[in-house]
């Protein structure tokens, strides 16, 4: 499971868009190739870089509220595409192993869904949601570049400003062109990082979520293999058999089900330290990005801290969206349980179905650093924690300076 993916390797893989992405911004390598390291050294460089070059401009504006949110917002983001990027050159053998159990599960059900359009349907569904949401979302943050790069040329044409980080220290004269070329590259490579895992993720929970889906109309059908209806006119041998066949269809659906916790596990142990870090940088850079589009007096400024608001807020409904969709489809499997031909089954089937029903009374979550919920009210309450901070710098911003 914990074998690297190759190129060809990933074109088999239902989450080759995925991983040829980051493989292309250096984060997932492909083979066994020496230079690939360098290119990881390099684009963690590039990290590094942006958080000194801001640290060093933050420290010369530092009593400029709105300077300093300025970069901060533009820091803040990079800074967790670097720290994801940490996580993951840490964990790889746990991602590789992470998207092999992944294309494993497509197959748990894959009978099933072969013989039933319906099911079928729900899978090829749920492929075509996961590749659109990462193609739209990484279109979408690489479009940012379109506001945020031109900027300070058309509003400021000959002041030599900075896209994000001014050098205050010398007015921007120092190796001006290739400061802004750097600035440009690090802030589309790390946000395509950044991004780029949180779609991963995003992607594989709407692939669970599919394969919840799945295994509850399995249980709900299972009431067609049930013979009530014209049972007391078949003979005890054929009433037997269909009763037989019903409780071996609903062990096989148990089977499926214990194998996608046991996958839902093994996710949350790979997501929860990303999930989080996302978590605290999107609170800290939609703070500062609506400090900006409020208070900020360049109206330069402005436009892109508004054009840039949903970024933070995309993130983190990313994950939040997704996972509450398996929580929900995890618990529609309990309904599904009471919703089959339970009533004139035999005794096995009926104490096998208790069974199931007592395990998906627990909900499934799945949490950011092991500690925080990951659904909808999670979200809700990250946009309070942003706004409150938001609210805390403009009663700095209004008090008066000595």
């Amino acid at each position: 499971m914990e074998t690297p993916f190759s190129w060809s390797s990933s074109g088999r893989s239902i989450l080759k868009l995925n991983i040829r992405h980051l493989w292309l911004y250096g984060v997932w390598p492909l083979g066994s190739f020496p230079l690939f390291e360098l290119y990881v050294i390099f684009v963690f460089a590039l990290g590094v870089w942006n958080f000194v070059e801001a640290s060093v401009s933050v420290s010369f504006s530092w009593r400029d509220l709105e300077a300093t949110t300025l970069v901060l917002t533009n820091t803040f983001t990079l800074f967790s595409g670097t720290v994801k990027l940490a996580f993951f050159t840490r964990d790889r053998r746990l991602y590789n192993s992470l998207v092999r159990r992944v294309d494993s599960l497509m197959l748990v059900q894959s009978e099933p869904c072969s013989r039933d359009p319906v099911l079928e349907k729900i899978v090829q569904r749920s492929r075509r949601q996961a590749a659109r949401l990462t193609l739209g979302m990484l279109l979408f943050m690489a479009s940012q570049g379109l506001i945020w790069f031109p900027m300070p040329l058309i509003a400021h044409p000959g002041e030599r400003r900075l896209p994000f980080a001014q050098h205050l220290w010398d007015n921007n004269t120092a190796f001006y062109k290739l400061s802004y070329t750097l600035q440009c590259v690090t802030s589309l490579w790390m946000a395509e990082i950044s991004f780029g895992l949180d779609c991963l993720f995003a992607s594989i929970m709407i692939l669970v979520a599919a394969q919840l889906e799945v295994l509850a109309l399995r249980i709900t059908k299972l009431k067609a293999a049930d013979g009530g209806a014209d049972g007391g006119r078949r003979s005890l041998s054929t009433f037997s058999i269909a009763h037989e066949k019903m409780y071996s269809d609903l062990c096989l659906c148990i089977e499926s089900h214990q194998q996608i916790l046991r996958f839902v596990r093994h996710l949350n142990d790979t997501m929860s330290p990303i999930a989080m870090t996302q978590f605290v940088f999107s609170v800290l850079v939609a703070c500062v990005a609506l400090f900006q589009a409020t208070y900020g007096s360049d109206i330069t400024g402005v436009i892109r801290c508004i054009s840039f608001l949903p970024i933070p807020g995309g993130q983190v409904y990313l994950y939040c969206w997704a996972a509450h969709q398996v929580t929900e489809q995890a618990a529609a499997v309990s309904s599904a349980a009471y919703s089959c031909s339970w009533v004139d089954a035999s005794e096995d089937f009926k104490r096998v179905l208790r069974i199931l029903i007592s395990r998906v009374q627990k909900p499934l979550i799945l949490t950011a650093g092991h500690l925080y919920p990951i659904n909808r009210e999670a979200f809700l309450s990250l946009v309070n924690a942003s706004y409150t901070y938001y609210a805390l710098l403009g009663q700095m911003n209004k008090r008066p300076t000595n």
